[in-house]
């Protein structure tokens, strides 16, 4: 994708607040579906002077796809990224995961980028809270979000429960 757009040309997605103020309100993940979705282009070089062009194509990222729809896609990268960590990768996530970035070496770079400005940037507390959303059922407890086990009340005394506990991989103690 070449790049056609500098920062002055951009149309904001919010009116009234800066792309730098915008990109601080994002997460890296988010940042990088933006990143994404815009026209940096794949061999994109970083060099120290076009960083209004980095945060400029960011917020054109975010106009095309909206903020909602930014956020959406990077909780479910996100979700691909904690299975793909933990080798717990299915086929058919693996797949949905491809048709929603066929370009590798583009979304290699988007990410790359996006944790650039993040160093560049920072990100305000209240981004920092971005969901792991995994597309399709849970590969752990099949989508049932608990799973049944011994669990150990006490080492010592060889003290444990039998019984249902919440998914580590899909659900955390904020979810009952």
């Amino acid at each position: 994708m070449p790049a056609t757009l500098v920062a002055e040309h951009l149309a904001l997605a919010a009116p009234g607040l800066s792309i730098d103020s915008l990109t601080k309100n994002l997460c890296g993940m988010e940042r990088a579906v933006a990143l994404y979705a815009s026209d940096m282009p794949s061999r994109f070089r970083f060099r120290r002077d076009l960083e209004p062009a980095l945060l400029a194509w960011i917020g054109q990222g975010v106009d095309r796809l909206g903020r909602e729809e930014v956020r959406r896609q990077a909780s479910f990268f996100a979700g691909h990224r904690k299975l793909w960590l933990r080798d717990l990768l299915t086929p058919e996530i693996d797949r949905r995961h491809r048709a929603r970035f066929p370009l590798a070496r583009r979304l290699d770079m988007a990410e790359r980028m996006a944790s650039v400005t993040i160093m560049l940037t920072g990100v305000a507390p209240d981004a920092r809270d971005l969901p792991e959303v995994i597309d399709g059922p849970c590969p752990k407890c099949d989508g049932a979000g608990k799973l049944w086990g011994n669990w150990v009340i006490d080492d010592a005394s060889g003290w444990y429960e039998e019984g249902f506990a919440l998914c580590w991989l899909c659900r955390d103690a904020g979810d009952e």
